[in-house]
């Protein structure tokens, strides 16, 4: 009789044991495709805007997902519960980072064909009469082709990229301004 109620009880304890060790088992595999499923929905999106936080949230996703395939489904189960927080995260950094260039991308499309037309004709005007500084022609031709650049990267949708060279023509043409004793408007 003491042998039966021992293995009973070994025979519950092992039943309890498999029924949580299935239910952690299944629970991570679920949090872990769910987060797979919700990375792939913002992937494209996120690296294009925030690609350091896009690499880590895919690293945190792969590290669970290595554990659970090691079979160790209580740590697999626990690295999952993050995984959904984070890459909603991810989708709201990337949407935010969008905004912060599309606003970045409008001041500079209003700024830069006014300052190159006024470098222009300063240049035109110094040229005339053979004042133009040195190098001046290079840089104006230089910023004159971040700018075209620029808008290219705009038009094919490349925001990062337009902004990132709409900001290199302003510098440049920012930089003509002192050479060619513009003086800078208010």
């Amino acid at each position: 009789m003491k042998t039966k109620l021992v293995l009973g009880v070994i025979l519950a304890g092992t039943m309890l044991f498999t029924a949580c060790h299935s239910a952690e088992k299944a629970g991570a595999d679920a949090a872990i495709k769910g987060a797979q499923a919700a990375y792939a929905a913002v992937a494209d999106h996120a690296n294009k805007y925030v690609p350091d936080q896009a690499k880590e949230v895919q690293a945190a996703i792969q590290s669970a997902k290595d554990t659970f395939d090691k079979g160790d489904y209580v740590a697999a189960f626990e690295a999952s519960k993050t995984l959904a927080g984070k890459v909603q995260d991810l989708g709201k950094a990337a949407d935010a980072k969008k905004a912060e260039l599309a606003a970045k991308w409008t001041e500079l499309s209003t700024t830069i064909p006014g300052l190159l037309k006024e470098v222009q004709k300063k240049a035109d005007a110094l040229t005339k009469s053979h004042k133009l500084p040195k190098g001046a022609d290079d840089s104006l031709a230089t910023a004159k082709q971040a700018w075209t650049d620029a808008s290219s990267a705009f038009t094919s949708g490349q925001l990062p990229d337009a902004v990132a060279k709409a900001s290199a023509a302003k510098a440049t043409l920012t930089e003509l301004q002192t050479t060619l004793g513009i003086k800078p408007k208010a």
